[in-house]
């Protein structure tokens, strides 16, 4: 089991050191300007990404989400989106009983939740495991945000 802390960063800070980083790179080299909303393939099951087009909710409003074999690339493509987040890893013993459907487990609150608003051009990563709240409305931003999020097996990287 791969277990990371989150990474924020922008793509024009993309090193093509790591499998991740090239990954992230070779998706951001498509147009995704023409992706329809919803799921895309890029590699099978193994990479693909889900096309993002919609307006940010207010916290009470939202769910929290954790994967099990997935890392998530958040990347805004235009707008600003805030994202929750846990620092604490969960463990998969208070996981236990959970059925996480298409890899996903949700959850109205998490422990200690922080919050971090990315801009175009800024991604954040989020591996097995670390709770993850996306487009969350903070602030004056406007409520709408286009992005993308880069599924990655856990087991590639």
């Amino acid at each position: 089991m791969l277990l990371n802390k989150m990474i924020i960063s922008t793509i024009d800070n993309l090193s093509g050191k790591s499998t991740l980083d090239n990954i992230i790179k070779s998706v951001m080299a498509e147009d995704l300007a023409t992706y329809p909303d919803g799921i895309s393939e890029i590699s099978g099951l193994d990479v693909f990404v889900n096309r993002i087009r919609g307006e940010a909710r207010d916290l009470e409003d939202s769910m929290s989400e954790i994967h099990r074999e997935y890392v998530d690339v958040h990347v805004t493509l235009s707008g600003r989106e805030t994202i929750g987040f846990s620092v604490e890893i969960e463990s998969l013993s208070n996981l236990a009983g959970c059925s996480f459907v298409n890899d996903c487990e949700l959850n109205k609150r998490v422990n200690d939740e922080q919050f971090v608003t990315l801009e175009e051009g800024q991604y954040g990563v989020f591996f097995p495991l670390e709770w993850h709240r996306p487009m969350i409305k903070r602030g004056n931003f406007e409520n709408e945000i286009d992005k993308v999020v880069i599924k990655v097996r856990a087991s590639l990287l």
